[in-house]
């Protein structure tokens, strides 16, 4: 099994590997005398290590540190100035990493305040800080002719510009950080501005002394392009172009190129050193913003699709809270009109058989009475559960009104209605009985069944007769189906039920 980048071992390997490789390379792009770092990295990578790691097993950590400090100093530094320049190393990047965990830092740089306090936390106090020590050691041990001022602005803008661009880029970079999430398309403008930039870059490499045609070329033409990533990249992505930028300066200065013309070599590591932090700091700046903008677009976005969806379930929850009886479950009386409606306009189109049937618990009055309200409730619940099992799924089961329920049914002629009936009214009789106050009690119900006819006005007229069906059962004795003849609709169809 590997060792997971999580583990606290990686920390000690990687840690001194990485920052002996910066210290070299600082080193090799520094510029005489002294010699004067321009952009010092290693420091990048210990507080981007720290970040991701804490301060698990510091003790190892620190003792590696400080012995890559030595092998990547020597023979440039004596032993001595080696091990003091690697205890003020390791304090920056420590000092750093203790603010910006005091102040919960986010290491995804998720909002301008982020960055706001990685800056102030690392290039601005630890890196000032440690500038203020290291100043001091090479005034001691240096014979040049520079002033700890010179020293101090020298150091502090190295080490500053090497954490504000080393420490994103890595943690852009690290397995397991977090980073803000973003797909970018490319349009055909970004492509003209890389082309442009590649120009760009292109002067500044090749054009002789930084004069063009007698115009001098000056790196701030590069810090459009800069802005311009800030505004249409992600922070990782724009730390990797500030990067590019601070690199492409190190290289010319390095290789005896003026950028800023014929200054005193010290004045043009800082004009370096400035521009690479002014660089920095505008595009992080933007591109952190610009983040944090979308992050809250997309959150707003997903809240008020979340809203939308609660409501369309609170909307579909009052739209069937408002078509159900609340005690039964059936539809309610206002669904039965919609329902017998839609089936009327319908049938006008495409005349066929709907049936209606009405049916009443017989009764109920007494029930109330005699076991109480409690009691009639669960009849009520026991005769609709009943009814449900009985008709299709194409039926519409309705409580009408008080113990009176009924049934439209579509693409059913009088037998077949006659039969749904009597199937639920033998069901109720015949049904266990509902508990009561005073005993068990035994329902039943009677029922009356009308036609749909092709004169009828509306509803109410075939609801009408279905009921005059309802009450001729009624007054035959209860218990029983009465139908409707057709087409004259005055004569019922009465059967006797022996009991």
């Amino acid at each position: 099994m590997g060792i997971a980048l999580s583990s606290p071992i990686m920390q000690l390997l990687i840690a001194p590997v990485l920052f002996y490789a910066g210290a070299k390379l600082s080193l090799a792009l520094a510029l005489p005398p002294q010699p004067l770092v321009m952009l010092w990295m290693p420091n990048g990578v210990l507080l981007a290590v720290l970040l991701v790691y804490g301060l698990r097993r510091y003790g190892y950590f620190a003792a590696a540190i400080i012995v890559a400090e030595i092998a990547a100093d020597w023979p440039t530094y004596s032993l001595i100035e080696a091990i003091l320049f690697a205890c003020i190393n390791l304090a920056e990047a420590t000092g750093a990493f203790l603010l910006l965990r005091r102040w919960r830092f986010d290491l995804a740089f998720t909002t301008p305040a982020d960055l706001a306090k990685f800056l102030l936390a690392g290039p601005i106090l630890a890196a000032f800080a440690s500038a203020c020590a290291a100043a001091a050691v090479h005034s001691h041990a240096s014979d040049q002719p520079l002033s700890y001022l010179q020293y101090l602005l020298v150091w502090w803008f190295s080490d500053g510009v090497g954490l504000a661009i080393v420490t994103p880029l890595i943690l852009g970079l690290w397995p397991g950080v977090p980073r803000v999430a973003e797909r970018r398309r490319l349009h055909w403008y970004d492509a003209a501005v890389a082309a442009a930039a590649i120009a760009a870059i292109s002067l500044i490499l090749l054009a002789d002394k930084a004069m063009v045609g007698g115009w001098p070329i000056r790196p701030v033409l590069l810090l459009p392009f800069a802005v311009y990533a800030g505004a249409r990249l992600s922070p990782r992505a724009t730390a990797a172009v500030a990067a590019a930028v601070a690199g492409l300066l190190l290289f010319v200065t390095g290789n005896g190129r003026q950028p800023y013309g014929e200054l005193p070599i010290e004045q043009t590591i800082l004009q370096v050193q400035q521009f690479a932090v002014i660089t920095t700091i505008t595009s992080m700046g933007l591109s952190t913003l610009l983040a944090q903008l979308r992050a809250n677009t997309r959150h707003l976005e997903q809240r008020v699709e979340e809203r939308t969806a609660q409501l369309l379930v609170a909307n579909e929850q009052l739209q069937r809270l408002a078509v159900t009886d609340p005690l039964t479950g059936v539809a309610n009386r206002r669904a039965l009109f919609e329902a017998l409606g839609r089936e009327i306009d319908r049938y006008r189109r495409h005349p066929r058989d709907l049936a209606v049937i009405m049916f009443d618990i017989d009764g109920f009055k007494a029930v109330n009475d005699r076991h109480g309200h409690a009691a009639g409730d669960r009849v009520l619940q026991h005769v609709a559960s009943l009814a449900a099992r009985a008709v299709r799924s194409t039926d519409t089961l309705a409580r009408y009104g008080g113990e009176e329920f009924a049934i439209i049914a579509p693409e059913t002629d009088g037998e077949q209605a006659r039969q749904v009936a009597e199937r639920i009214r033998t069901a109720i009789s015949s049904g266990s009985e509902v508990a009561g106050e005073k005993g068990p009690m035994r329902v039943t119900a009677s029922f009356g069944v009308a036609m749909l006819e092709a004169d009828d006005a509306g509803p109410e007229s075939v609801m009408g007769r279905a009921d005059a069906a309802l009450y001729a059962a009624k007054a035959a004795g209860r218990d029983r189906v009465v139908c409707e003849l057709r087409p004259t609709r005055r004569q019922l169809v009465v059967p006797t039920i022996p009991h």
